[in-house]
């Protein structure tokens, strides 16, 4: 090994067998010019300094990081170091970790030391190595091997030629004599076991032989007698799936496996003559070995033994076991095994005591928080844990709610209608509806067809809400308790913590308000979750989820968008026929005297805690200009059109026909001309660049943020297309619900790529190959075929067989960044109804710089519709 003194690092080494790999974890220590190990389990068995006669033995994944001590190496030599970096000297020539020891070397020889480095008994071996599975040392000593404990005290003494196997729970060992030949040894007398062994298969705490054809089991005596003609560990599987594995004989018969050298066998199987039976460590024969199969469920903590097509139970837990009289045995999870005998269903605890008698229907008893379901005469009921009976059996059906809070209640069902009761066996809801479920923590009630009516009731069963609305949902903002009435497309309301309407009238609209990225979504704001909510009067306020009161009343006639600040949310709303700002505390910070305003890409300055840098685009006597927030104007009112393209205060100003670029002092960029100015938008390259395309008569040049054109001109026209998801989604279905088909064209276009946005997006969303080639003709055409079939075929069917236009207008779509990309998300319906076609068109949609386009045209099953 190299020297190390130079080196600033503590390692942790793993040594492996023969020295075949090491296994470096680099971990910085100020100060310490050296190499610092620890003890960890996860070793294999070796042999310091020898690297023969010894046994490979598959390897575990122990760890044990509960260390004292760890070790360094300084010029040549190691020595022992302590928390805070207290070390002694370095007198060693190796020290090694080895499972709760290390392993030391010194003057030529070798010893263990414990986890705090106190060296144990005498370093005099000459050479030892660790079997982390059985937690033992093998030492060498004049040729000849013995076996010690970790703290020392011997278990074989040092007399044999190889040691293959040496354990402490366990009570024998393995030796192997020069000829080859394999003895077994007691380790409490060291006596040999008397016969030859073909073949052995060591437990934690027992061993399977075979000895002269004929398996039986040992630990510190016989347990099992040499009589039979397998013994194995039966495998779980599933209900009913029975075992019917022999022991497979390895080439090597003392190849002893990792897994089993540390695992604990409490049951096994016996095989005779083509019978199978059950024998536990303590030699007891609990099933002779006359039976057709064994299967362990040891997972449920039971058996079961097959005989002549009838089923035993054997328990785990308590010992006990069955006749074998079942027609079926089975479980539901786990507490309980349930049985069919003599075509009648019952049940058993853990414990092997019957707590369900056979006199039900044989059908699945399945397994509640509270008790169990049964069937008689294909009636339904419950009992409770013990198998006392809490709901007769009178229902055609019963079931729990899985929802928090409702685990005391019970659905009923008579014919086609449901109610519900409580564990008590007392009515809740009256057996009358279609459908319940839970909202809320309230009961959702539906009323049957054909005027199919949803409403609310408590858990005490008082009516909350008549079964009078379309729909009864939960609000979708985190930490918001309010429920969602709907009596129909324009009629809404809101149910309050208190069970309280929270508006006197219903409104006729709610929403989330567009954020400066003209993205839409439930995010909480600020610590405030704030929906517009719209008047029957057309007047609109934003309500607080949170508090479930009106932060802003209903007074304004639009609220359009909203930014934040480091301290603030601000609203861009309309009053009559002028726009102002006002924040969340319904301040108003611009006033209403505007014709229009627009807070799109406003970056939050959280160094700015007092707001002053900021500006806003309004619009005055039909020319735009910003304003501060203290309403001062920042760029005059001389432009016909003006739109902030940068985040970075960048706008493209437009007087007469052309645009221009300009900043936030209006300071010319680039006087253009330009016909369109887009978005900019970063690319890494040799560092974060904002770039922007320029569009003039057909022709496209890249532009930077200091207005420097950073390329030539090519023929390329901006992109057309929808700038809100909610828009794109308008605009398909007022294309599929028009008789003309040019809409519905023109859509395709508009959620197709283009030249202009195949500039930034250059590779596949879903398998990351490039789109350098892609063709933008066919992919228009195809968007515009598929959807046209999918109008005539799907849409505008009427059978029954068409699709459900309510997957589109009645669900909301979210839109935020997830993972680099700006999409779309649904919390209901994902799939877009119940054809996969709508599905691959809008799911996955993707906003590139500014423009919402679907990834329909990168999906595997594009060219194969």
């Amino acid at each position: 090994m190299q020297n190390q003194k130079d080196l600033h690092v503590l390692q942790l080494i793993n040594p492996s067998i023969y020295m075949k790999s090491i296994l470096p974890i680099i971990l910085f220590l100020l100060g310490i010019n050296a190499i610092a190990q620890v003890p960890n389990a996860n070793n294999r068995a070796r042999i310091s300094g020898d690297t023969g006669d010894m046994l490979t033995i598959e390897e575990g994944n122990g760890t044990d990081k509960d260390y004292n001590a760890g070790y360094y190496q300084q010029d040549g030599k190691y020595g022992f170091v302590y928390p805070e970096n207290v070390r002694q000297k370095t007198i060693y020539d190796i020290i090694q970790f080895a499972y709760n020891n290390f392993i030391i070397k010194k003057d030529g020889l070798y010893g263990i030391a414990d986890r705090k480095g106190v060296i144990i008994g005498k370093i005099e071996f000459d050479s030892i190595g660790s079997i982390s599975q059985s937690n033992v040392f093998i030492v060498k000593k004049k040729g000849k091997y013995g076996s010690i404990t970790p703290d020392g005290k011997p278990i074989l003494s040092i007399k044999y030629d190889k040691v293959l196997y040496t354990g402490t729970q366990n009570p024998v060992s393995f030796v192997e004599n020069k000829d080859g030949n394999v003895s077994l040894i007691f380790n409490k007398d060291e006596k040999t076991f008397p016969q030859k062994i073909d073949y052995a298969e060591v437990y934690a705490n027992l061993t399977i032989l075979k000895v002269n054809g004929k398996f039986g089991v040992i630990k510190d005596q016989t347990i099992i007698p040499f009589e039979y003609d397998s013994i194995y560990v039966p495998v779980a599987e599933g209900y009913n799936n029975f075992n019917k594995s022999k022991k497979v004989k390895k080439i090597n018969p003392f190849a002893f496996e990792y897994s089993k050298l540390s695992k604990t066998v409490n049951l096994m199987t016996i095989q005779k003559a083509g019978k199978v039976g059950l024998a536990d460590l303590n030699s007891t024969i609990i099933y002779p070995a006359d039976n057709d199969a064994i299967n362990s469920v040891e997972m449920k903590r039971y058996y079961t033994v097959k005989k002549n097509n009838l089923y035993g139970i054997y328990f785990m837990d308590s010992g006990k076991k069955t006749e074998i009289e079942f027609d079926r045995v089975y479980a539901d999870g786990t507490g309980y095994v349930m049985a069919d005998k003599n075509r009648k269903g019952g049940a058993f605890n853990m414990k092997g005591e019957q707590i369900i008698p056979f006199e039900y229907d044989p059908e699945f008893i399945a397994q509640y928080s509270f008790g169990l379901k049964i069937t008689k005469d294909k009636k339904k009921g419950f009992t409770d844990k013990t198998g006392k009976v809490i709901i007769p059996p009178l229902y055609d059906d019963v079931d729990s709610f899985y929802e928090s809070g409702m685990d005391h209640f019970i659905k009923v069902k008579l014919g086609e209608k449901v109610g519900v009761i409580n564990l008590k066996n007392e009515t809740i809801i009256p057996v009358n509806f279609e459908w319940i479920g839970e909202e809320n923590g309230f009961f959702k009630v539906v009323t049957p067809e054909p005027n199919r009516k949803f409403g609310l009731y408590s858990k005490t069963g008082k009516l909350i809400v008549p079964a009078e609305y379309n729909w009864i949902t939960n609000s979708e903002t985190q930490d918001s308790k309010i429920t969602v009435l709907r009596k129909d497309d324009n009629s809404y309301n809101f149910l309050n913590q208190k069970s309280e309407l929270i508006f006197p009238q219903n409104i006729s609209d709610y929403g989330y308000v567009l954020d400066q990225e003209k993205l839409l979504n439930p995010l909480d704001v600020r610590g405030k979750s704030l929906l517009f909510v719209k008047g029957k009067n057309g007047k609109c306020g934003l309500l607080n989820e949170i508090t479930e009161v009106l932060d802003v009343p209903m007074a304004y006639d639009q609220i359009i968008q909203r930014f934040q600040s480091e301290k603030n949310i601000y609203y861009s709303v309309k009053k009559g026929k002028k726009y102002g700002l006002i924040n969340a505390k319904n301040q108003e910070i611009i006033p209403f005297q505007y014709d229009f305003i627009d807070v799109s890409l406003i970056q939050s300055n959280y160094n700015d805690l007092s707001d002053i840098s900021y500006s806003v685009v309004v619009k005055k006597e039909k020319k735009f200009g910003t304003v501060s927030l203290k309403n001062q104007v920042q760029i005059p009112f001389v432009y016909d059109d003006l739109q902030r393209i940068s985040e970075n205060g960048l706008f493209k100003a437009k007087k007469g026909k052309d645009y221009q670029i300009i900043n936030s002092k209006n300071e010319v960029l680039n006087k253009g001309p330009f016909d369109q100015v887009a978005n900019f938008e970063q690319q890494d390259g040799r560092g974060t660049v904002l770039k922007a395309l320029t569009f003039y008569n057909n022709k496209m040049k890249v532009v930077n943020e200091k207005g420097k054109f950073l390329s030539t001109e090519i023929a390329m026209t901006p992109h057309e297309g929808y700038v809100t998801f909610d828009d794109l989604k308008q605009a398909l279905i007022k294309a599929l619900d028009s008789p003309d088909d040019t809409l519905l064209k023109d859509f395709a276009n508009k959620i197709a790529p283009s030249d202009h946005l195949l500039y930034f997006f250059k590779e596949n969303l879903f398998n990351k190959t490039s789109l350098e080639f892609t063709d933008i003709k066919y992919i228009k055409e195809k968007y515009y075929n598929d959807l046209l079939e999918f109008k005539n075929s799907r849409w505008n069917n009427k059978s029954g067989f068409g699709y459900n236009h309510s997957s589109l207008t009645d669900f909301a779509d979210y839109t935020w960044e997830k993972e680099g990309y700006v999409t779309n998300v649904r919390t209901r319906d994902h799939a877009f109804g119940d054809t996969r076609f709508m599905e691959k068109v809008l799911r996955n949609a993707i906003k590139v710089n500014g423009f919402w386009i679907s990834t329909y045209f990168m999906t595997r099953s594009f060219e194969n519709r």
